[in-house]
């Protein structure tokens, strides 16, 4: 059986099996079973098959079965399992990818109790290796064989599938012992989580809960963010384990894990801001700095910012960063930064081509001084070496896989480079200082670890060699509050609030007034305030609903009366609906309450222009002209208006200070020809016409003279000589 024809009869059982049509997918399956050797997992089918039969039987005769539709779920559960095991199994036989390669070489084989001994061993041997004369010699021996048992143990425990209770009680008890290192016991949670995405098992999602509740942070996050992204991939099943459900809930009960769940929610959301940060840098950023040669040995981030506002004797550091916005654009990812966004995926998305991240469990490693890659950049019997490891180590910025190709970058920088840029890092960051003076709180701790271990998945399913063989989780929304199944993990009042707030402020207005519902639902009155209306309305408006808009901001305005903001945003729904007579009423109260605004007072003469109201109109636009009299689009106005009402010298004056500006557009020439037009100047009239076809580009002016066909015909232009004038300007 060929690859596609596997994944074709895994995705139609699984179809079948989300529209509950369990019959059909127990035949499906009967059918792709029939072929396949494996007998445990015939005997599944065949339990599954048998159970269900006997279901269908007692239905039919229509005994009393309390239990019936818990079985019947949990049948379409059980399929969902073995559905995903017989794809795996078949294309352990067919296919060269890395996990069916590694499923082919440890079939049947997980061994954990054996894996845990020889970790235990080998740290047992290392501490004894210390106290040797030929220390480093015996050492790096070990810690190489370490490497091999971590590695071993990652791909066992990843490609391993058809968990009992006792393979998960093996995966508990090793990733629980303090004997094995953190940062081992943290790589293989990560194995337990991409198993999740190959072959979904409920045993090792509630795995990953118990391990969620662990002392260890890092073995806490990395087992949360793992249920998360597993659930959320696989919405569509998690309703038939109700044992999953049972064992989030009791996740909920603890107030530190619901406090994590809610900040692992906004690093997820904030994974769809990294491509658009990754452009920006690509594009403007990084481009504009490398204008510059003087910043070659400059520091990222505020540092910068900081010695470009210090040193003003320089004008050439001036007039680039004056030329450029690049004082703007660093404070931008100085603000990236401070929000926890991911502001150096384009940076070492070209540093993974090391021999280091061809092993899978190296992309979701943490950080580590210790293994024999890092221990061999950095020997610790160097003090500067030390300083740098350090700096590294304390870097809050850096995600780990980003961590470990700075290192491997370093070992190919000259050594006399070397040392200078190490002698730049040690003064400039003092770790010692950093442990000694600063105490950043446990959750905090956490919450960085969180942010981190994302960021290393988000590099793992974008750029690595094997992401192909994987489903990319961050091309879903990883939005938990429109999960189906794990909503009620994020529906306290503060946490809805908080997603709420950061989905209007990244403009998902479509999910922000989603969550925005639930708010109103479970939130205060005190909670729902006249901001929280405010953003309602305006994530409507920008829906283009603005009927609803309105209502919100409504209610924000009864809440909060004479607000501008509010009143101006009434009146531009109202405005948008087309309804001129609501919209003008609710412009002149803005205008009441901000009389010198211009941009108000330019929308209340657009209003009465297309009301025809003319004076009124002239009256706002002079306004803003005399208060700006250099103001364009104040001129644009009064000339447009002095057209449609025949005062044609005073549209020709300002028409030619318009076109006098460096800032003309071809509506400019369109509606300056119009003018000529109507006064019969038709020579003068095609000239311009034809510069604003120049200028038009591809776009053209026919459909915009065609547009103001009334306009012309009502100062007495013929309708044949319109068409004329479209055949002469082609």
């Amino acid at each position: 059986m060929e690859e596609k024809q596997i994944i074709d009869i895994q995705r139609k059982v699984s179809i079948l099996l989300q529209s509950q049509q369990l019959k059909k997918a127990i035949e499906a399956l009967g059918e792709d079973i029939e072929s396949l050797s494996d007998w445990e997992l015939r005997s599944r089918y065949s339990e599954i098959s048998t159970s269900y039969g006997y279901l269908l039987e007692y239905f039919e005769k229509g005994m009393h079965d309390p239990e019936r539709h818990k079985l019947h779920k949990e049948l379409i559960g059980k399929c969902f399992v073995l559905n995903d095991e017989i794809a795996v199994s078949r294309m352990a036989e067919k296919s060269f990818a890395v996990y069916s390669q590694y499923k082919r070489k440890y079939k049947n084989e997980t061994a954990i109790e054996n894996l845990q001994k020889r970790f235990s061993e080998n740290a047992a041997n290392i501490a004894v290796a210390n106290l040797l004369k030929d220390k480093e010699h015996t050492e790096k021996e070990l810690q190489e064989q370490h490497e091999k048992i971590l590695q071993e143990a990652y791909y066992r425990i990843w490609c391993s599938s058809g968990w009992r209770r006792n393979e998960s009680e093996g995966v508990l008890e090793m990733l629980t012992n303090d004997e094995i290192d953190v940062n081992d016991r943290a790589t293989l949670v990560s194995a337990i989580f991409l198993g999740l995405l190959k072959c979904f098992e409920p045993i090792k999602v509630i795995t990953l809960c118990r391990l969620a509740q662990h002392k260890e942070t890092e073995i806490a996050i990395r087992s949360l963010t793992g249920v998360l992204i597993a659930i959320l991939v696989h919405e569509n099943r998690i309703k038939f384990y109700p044992e999953i459900v049972s064992a989030l809930q009791t996740l909920k009960e603890d107030g530190t894990i619901t406090r994590r769940i809610a900040t692992t929610q906004i690093q997820l959301l904030r994974c769809r801001e990294t491509q658009k940060i990754d452009r920006k840098m690509r594009e403007e950023i990084i481009p504009a700095m490398m204008k510059n040669p003087g910043l070659g040995d400059a520091k990222m981030g505020m540092d910068i910012i900081k010695e470009l506002e210090e040193n003003d004797q320089n004008p050439e550091w001036k007039e680039w960063i004056e030329k450029d916005k690049i004082k703007d654009k660093l404070e931008e990812m100085t603000k990236w930064q401070i929000e926890g966004a991911d502001v150096y995926m384009s940076t070492f998305s070209q540093l993974k081509r090391f021999p280091f991240f061809s092993e899978i469990c190296n992309w979701v490693r943490p950080f580590d001084t210790n293994i024999p890659q890092i221990a061999e950049i950095m020997p610790r019997n160097s003090g500067s070496n030390k300083s740098i490891l350090g700096a590294i180590c304390a870097s809050r910025v850096f995600c780990n896989s980003d961590k470990y190709s700075f290192c491997f970058t370093f070992k190919q920088v000259p050594q006399e480079q070397r040392d200078m840029l190490m002698q730049q890092i040690t003064e400039g960051n003092d770790p010692e200082a950093i442990d000694s003076n600063t105490v950043v709180p446990k959750e905090k701790i956490a919450e960085q670890q969180s942010n981190q271990y994302i960021q290393d998945l988000y590099r793992f399913f974008k750029i690595s060699d094997f992401r192909k063989d994987f489903i990319d989780p961050f091309t879903l929304p990883l939005n938990i509050v429109e999960s189906s199944s794990i909503s009620f993990l994020v529906d306290e009042s503060k946490t809805l609030a908080h997603i709420f707030n950061y989905l209007i402020e990244k403009e998902y207005y479509s999910e922000a007034y989603n969550v925005g519902v639930k708010c109103e639902t479970r939130c205060s009155a005190e909670e729902c305030d006249a901001l929280f209306y405010q953003k309602m309305g305006y994530s409507l408006q920008k829906q283009g609903e603005y009927r609803k808009a309105i209502d919100y901001y409504t209610k924000a305005d009864i809440i909060k009366p004479d607000t501008l903001w509010t009143i101006r945003h009434i009146a531009q729904c109202y405005r948008l609906l087309g309804e001129l007579s609501s919209a003008l009423h609710y412009y002149e109260t803005a205008e009441k309450l901000a009389p010198e605004n211009n941009t108000l007072l330019m929308q209340i003469g657009e209003c009465y222009t297309i009301k025809k109201r003319y004076d009124e109109a002239f009256a706002r636009f002079f306004k803003v002209e005399f208060a700006s009299p250099q103001s364009l689009k104040a001129w644009r106005a009064i000339a447009w208006c002095s057209f449609l009402v025949g005062k044609d010298e005073q549209a020709e004056r300002y028409y030619e200070k318009i076109l006098n500006s460096t800032k003309t557009v071809s509506d400019d020439f369109l509606n300056a020809a119009h003018v000529q037009f109507v006064n019969n100047n038709i020579s003068q009239a095609i000239l311009l016409y034809r510069k604003a076809k120049e200028m038009s580009g591809n776009k053209g002016i026919i459909p915009q003279i065609l547009n103001d066909r009334e306009a012309l015909i009502s100062r007495g232009i013929n309708e044949e000589d319109i068409t004329l004038l479209c055949d002469i300007i082609g």
